[in-house]
């Protein structure tokens, strides 16, 4: 967890920044789709509280994809299966209205960008092409991406 006094002393410019730290991360990219704005809105709040209820930090959301990972911050340790666990989970309940590309690789986390936009997140290898591999895959199925370092 960060603490909220270095959080107010790095946005008021009084704390350095630390440099980002290193670390496994599990990566999933979720892409979700729906008729109507409502429905896409319904089905992100799903994979938002499925990741949740798996543990994994949900650090955004891009157009209609959810980026969640796991090992993405201090106190992520993720147990061994969780990343698949989540997939498993994510296609159970949502099935032919999502398409789900996961990964690991070595990345790192922290606070990245400037003084003024400063946001706490994480960064993955070879994030391109896992979402390259995203554009590929068919709805209601997953795939596994494996950084050119992991294969």
């Amino acid at each position: 967890m960060v603490n909220p006094e270095s959080v107010d002393a790095l946005l008021d410019g009084h704390l350095e920044r630390p440099p980002p730290t290193e670390s496994q991360i599990e990566l999933v990219l979720v892409f979700v789709r729906g008729d109507k704005p409502e429905q896409i809105s319904e089905l992100i709040g799903r994979v938002i509280e499925i990741s949740m209820a798996h543990q994994a930090y949900v650090d955004g959301l891009v157009a209609s994809v959810v980026v969640a990972g796991f090992g993405t911050h201090p106190a992520s340790k993720p147990t061994p299966g969780a990343r698949s666990g989540l997939v498993a989970d994510l296609l159970g309940q949502l099935g032919p209205n999502i398409k789900v590309v996961h990964g690991a690789g070595q990345g790192c986390y922290g606070f990245f960008g400037t003084d003024k936009h400063l946001r706490y997140s994480f960064v993955f290898p070879e994030f391109d092409c896992a979402l390259g591999l995203l554009s590929q895959t068919e709805f209601g199925t997953a795939k596994e991406f494996k950084p050119a370092d992991m294969k």
